[in-house]
């Protein structure tokens, strides 16, 4: 039970972040549905398409099969961040940052956490010649 808070935090806010490119992924495709159906009009633009009588369900489908398609493709990032994570929290278990037992952690992630590697002592036990 170690570790819980770290845990909720670290999930709902992967959760959030990764529910926010899905939504992303969902606009993009609504939008390339209405340029390509022609209801959007760039200036310039010499696309001509037919036009439909009843949007409705093309719309909920381009909506549905495209957070589908992100969900599946987001939940292998989610997937990365706990694996990640669970690395990073035997890390800590394991190791104390001691030459003995070194961080194996990235430096950038012991930077934001403020741990670091006890680097050895200079100057004692060695010959001077």
């Amino acid at each position: 039970m170690r570790n819980v808070v770290r845990v909720v935090v670290l999930d709902k806010v992967t959760d959030l972040l990764l529910l926010f490119g899905k939504l992303l992924v969902v606009v993009r495709s609504v939008l390339s549905f209405f340029f390509f159906s022609g209801r959007i009009v760039l200036p310039g633009n010499t696309f001509k398409s037919e036009t439909l009588n009843y949007y409705w369900m093309p719309i909920i489908t381009v909506v549905f099969g495209s957070y589908l398609i992100a969900h599946g493709f987001f939940s292998v990032y989610n997937m990365c961040v706990d694996t990640l994570f669970l690395c990073f929290l035997e890390d800590l278990e394991r190791n104390d940052g001691s030459l003995q037992k070194p961080y194996f952690m990235s430096k950038n992630l012991m930077k934001i956490l403020n741990k670091s590697n006890k680097a050895p002592k200079k100057g004692k036990g060695k010959d001077k010649d």
